[in-house]
């Protein structure tokens, strides 16, 4: 199994609050490797809630050595706004706003394009796009992001 992968199944369950955990990367960066916890949270992550969450997810690590006893770096961070919408909770947080959806084939002309999430199952999402609603396939949906407009 993938450092992430079992870093990401072992500090699952520490998270009963608020904050909810996103992502788990392990990936090398010119300083060393970094194990990077990715969390999220209703009202925003703030660096107290990163800085608990590391304290939370430390001593746990340390019993697991993830790595086999090799040097990483922890790194506690909030997901990002231009990150993948993952989960239903993330999903949720977007019904009724803009999302940017990016498609493995072009459907109706349209590979990307920006639309109102409407809902969305296991099967498929409702999009609402030009006063017109429609139905996609999760199997076609490469990844929908939150819509950022400046």
């Amino acid at each position: 199994m993938k450092v992430a992968d079992r870093v990401y199944e072992a500090i699952l369950p520490l998270f009963k609050n608020d904050i909810k955990l996103v992502e788990v990367e392990y990936v090398k960066r010119q300083d060393g490797m970094h194990l990077i916890v990715y969390i999220d949270k209703p009202t925003g992550v703030t660096i107290d809630d990163c800085e608990n969450v590391s304290n939370l997810i430390s001593p746990l690590l340390d019993d697991l050595d993830p790595t086999d006893n090799e040097p990483y770096h922890l790194d506690v961070s909030s997901y990002g706004l231009d990150k993948p919408l993952k989960h239903a909770w993330q999903l949720k947080k977007y019904l009724n706003k803009k999302v940017n959806v990016s498609l493995y084939r072009k459907i109706g002309g349209r590979k990307e394009f920006v639309a109102t999430l409407l809902d969305f199952n296991e099967n498929d999402y409702t999009f609402g796009l030009d006063d017109e609603n429609f139905n996609i396939d999760n199997l076609y949906v490469a990844r929908i992001t939150p819509y950022i407009d400046f």
